[in-house]
């Protein structure tokens, strides 16, 4: 029997391009799946909007497609709650995510799931992940440098890999830590035992929650399934707006959030190079917080991070801007803020 799959898709005040987003759901070509939408407490006006797409789903797949309501709150649930409160009316073995602003650009992708899948379960090996990739862009414009798997087949292939019959790569931790990405959760099937297993998604992360799943998931999993294919188009938050998570953060703001993330990983992962991966990155978040801190000459701040990024990673280079740091704060005057 193939897998069933569950797609979550999380939304608040974007009906235009939510509609978008389950168009390229309902698309597929593939019959066993069911559609559960989150609305994040979304004004009545856009439910307004909403509903007529709701409807058109609803008479097309019937109890396959459920809309779940959540009280309004000034900044909503944030994804990870609604993704949780998905996850738990769930019926399908394996569950999908999109988000609501970005679409699935391939009307094969769960039937080439579905078939890996199966494939891999006949063989004895039960699938606990199955990546792709997508495309990244900004205001209609592609972005050419590497933002989340691109890298990983190239990868795959230096270290003698090959695909199967299915045209996906068995992968490991060691080789996913190696690329400089990670998979988007639009390109992410995960199987919902080990989703449930692991606690789902952290409630108080509100941004790289998706970071987080990840490197939880495959620290958990023992069979992941990588198919080089781009299935999904992402949109990249205009830094020129405050429409969501994204860009209502400062960039400071979203180091320390990025931080907390990696702190997790380098205590809890079981595996030492996922604990390796989030010590050096923190390390990496670490010297970016002080940067921009001495950018904004706020010196005694910039010493605190700088001292904390120099013993996570020492270096001449980044001893001598500590060391920099200090002497500017020691000659700052005391400020108050207010």
């Amino acid at each position: 029997m193939p897998p069933t799959f569950s797609v979550i898709l999380a939304t608040r005040d974007r009906p235009g391009l939510f509609a978008e987003a389950l168009q390229s759901v309902m698309a597929q070509d593939f019959p066993d799946f069911e559609v559960i939408v989150v609305n994040d407490g979304s004004t009545e006006g856009n439910c307004a909007e909403y509903r007529p797409t709701w409807d058109q789903a609803s008479q097309s797949i019937g109890p396959r497609f459920s809309v779940l309501d959540l009280i309004r709150r000034p900044k909503g649930h944030g994804p990870a709650y609604s993704h949780n409160h998905g996850l738990a009316h769930a019926k399908g073995e394996y569950i999908c995510f999109l988000d609501d602003d970005d679409k699935w650009t391939d009307p094969g992708h769960l039937s080439r799931a579905a078939q890996a899948i199966s494939h891999s379960a006949a063989t004895g090996k039960q699938a606990d992940l199955y990546m792709t990739n997508q495309h990244a862009w900004i205001n209609e414009k592609k972005l050419t440098e590497t933002v989340w798997l691109e890298g990983l087949e190239d990868e795959l292939k230096s270290r003698g890999k090959t695909v199967n019959r299915d045209g996906c790569y068995e992968v490991e931790v060691t080789d996913l830590i190696a690329t400089s990405g990670f998979c988007h959760m639009n390109c992410l099937i995960v199987r919902r035992n080990l989703l449930t297993q692991i606690g789902g998604m952290d409630e108080s992360i509100r941004w790289e929650q998706d970071r987080d799943i990840y490197l939880r998931l495959i620290d958990h999993s023992r069979c992941i399934l990588h198919h080089p294919a781009v299935v999904a188009y992402h949109r990249v938050p205009d830094p020129g707006k405050t429409v969501n998570a994204t860009t209502a953060l400062g960039k400071i703001e979203k180091l320390l959030l990025q931080t907390r993330v990696l702190d997790k990983a380098a205590i809890f992962a079981k595996h030492p190079l996922i604990r390796a991966y989030a010590r050096q990155h923190k390390a990496f978040a670490l010297k970016k917080i002080a940067q921009e801190l001495a950018e904004k000459q706020d010196w005694t701040a910039a010493r605190y991070y700088a001292a904390q990024a120099f013993g996570a990673s020492p270096g001449l280079k980044w001893l001598g801007f500590t060391i920099y740091t200090l002497l500017r704060s020691a000659a700052a005057p005391i400020t108050t803020k207010d």
